[in-house]
């Protein structure tokens, strides 16, 4: 009995698959699955790999959808090479969206809210803008002009701003090293911005320093330290410089050059401050304007309690001055020694001679020549006090003659240097005629 039923089930399953053969073109083509073998058998007119579909005249064919061995889907592709690969716009109508694994849904491009850990605060919305934690660590190799760049198109508004924590610095700038012949970088680069030619308004300040307000010493508006020299090879072993700062150039006829720095002094009910003080030597190239100058040291009897002051000498000319004492001899004779530069340096020279100890007289025998000169008295070895002058005839001082009398400028007239000396109220000094009236507006110290 087990062999004739092992029969008849081998028979039924022959004649199965004779059936199937020589019906495949009549059915539908869809892949049909052996139901001892699972295994598939392709229909004609639908390629492996692409989801069939019924076309218009009721075939079955390809559709635009393949999905390859790894279980990878393409739309518009036979090459998919992620779980979804679309090639051309997906579109998502009204109530759609993308949902992400933690939950949240996006309905937009636009991002509504942010997916953040604790390195970034806030929800990038002007009730709750965005900010970092610190300190943000940017390095870049590959933008010259700069990583982070801050545009206001207010009218007035700030670019960066920037606070210091307790005692700590609110912007902080260090300039790249210099390699070989290269130049090393700078530190922090102000430019205030241009005002459209013509129509008045006033240009843009670079960088604007105040120092803070403190219970004993207040703060510096601006800190400048010259960077240190270092060893090596090189002549040049000077520390760097502090501050260097150039007025603008002037364009158009007749337009002079900005100034360099201006500095004021502040007010208090004790005085002026001091626009300027300097520990050490001051070397100026060029002209010296002032409206005053003395020299002011300890007191030489109470240095620890007492200053003393002595007042410049002035002329109207570039003059300089020579003098000393000298003893004629037994012919009433004495030569006086200048210094070897004394004939090139000077000319227009002046005498003077002061007889000491007794009556005599005394007079210049001989002019100077040869860098010297003779003086001769009435009686034989007479000490005598001389003073010559001479005026300025190097290369730059025959260039540059101090102007003794000067017209003021039509924006000058009607001002003052110091109006307080002539009785004027303060505002009609040449100071506040120099400030455009925009910047004194911004400046409460200039409304003062």
């Amino acid at each position: 009995m087990k062999s004739k039923t092992r029969y008849k089930a081998a028979n039924a399953l022959i004649c199965a698959t004779i059936l199937f053969a020589a019906n495949a073109g009549a059915y539908p083509q869809t892949s049909v699955r052996n139901p001892q073998t699972q295994a598939v058998a392709p229909q004609a007119g639908n390629t492996p790999g692409r989801i069939a579909k019924f076309t218009t005249t009721k075939a079955v064919g390809d559709s635009n959808i393949t999905e390859d061995d790894n279980g990878n889907i393409g739309i518009g592709t036979t090459l998919p090479t992620s779980r979804l690969t679309v090639n051309g716009l997906l579109e998502m109508l009204a109530g759609g969206g993308l949902k992400f694994p933690d939950g949240t849904l996006q309905t937009t491009a636009g991002l509504a809210t942010v997916s953040r850990d604790g390195s970034l605060k806030g929800e990038g919305t002007l009730v709750s803008p965005l900010g970092v934690r610190v300190p943000l660590i940017l390095n870049s190799q590959s933008f010259p002009t700069g990583i982070i760049k801050a545009t206001n198109t207010d009218i007035s508004g700030v670019g960066i701003e920037g606070y210091g924590g307790n005692s700590g610095i609110g912007i902080f700038g260090q300039g790249g090293i210099g390699y070989q012949t290269g130049t090393a970088g700078t530190g922090v680069v102000g430019t205030g911005g241009d005002s459209v030619e013509g129509n008045g308004l006033v240009a843009g300040t670079g960088v604007i320093a105040m120092g803070g307000r403190g219970d004993v010493v207040n703060g510096y508006g601006l800190l400048a330290l010259g960077g240190g020299s270092v060893a090596g090879s090189g002549t040049d072993r000077t520390g760097g410089i502090g501050a260097r700062v150039a007025g603008g150039d002037g364009k158009g006829t007749g337009k002079r050059g900005g100034t360099g720095l201006y500095a004021e002094g502040g007010f208090g009910p004790g005085g002026r401050g001091n626009a300027g003080f300097f520990s050490g030597d001051v070397q100026v190239l060029g002209v010296l304007t002032k409206l005053g100058g003395s020299f002011k040291i300890d007191h030489p009897l109470d240095p620890e309690n007492k200053y003393l002051s002595h007042s410049f000498v002035e002329s109207p000319d570039m003059m300089n001055v020579y003098n000393g004492n000298i003893t004629t001899d037994h012919n009433g004779l004495a030569v006086v020694e200048l210094p070897d530069y004394f004939e090139s340096l000077n000319r227009d020279f002046r005498y003077q001679l002061t007889v000491l100890g007794q009556f005599a007289q005394a007079i210049v025998a001989e002019k100077v020549k040869n860098n010297r000169f003779t003086v001769k008295t009435s009686s034989p070895e007479v000490e005598v006090s001389w003073q010559v002058t001479g005026i300025r005839q190097d290369a730059w001082a025959n260039k540059n003659r101090i102007q003794v009398e000067e017209v003021k400028s039509e924006k000058d007239r009607g001002y003052y240097l110091h109006p307080e000396s002539f009785g004027k109220e303060k505002e009609r000094s040449i100071e506040r005629a120099n400030e455009p009236e925009q910047t004194r507006e911004k400046n409460p110290r200039l409304r003062n």
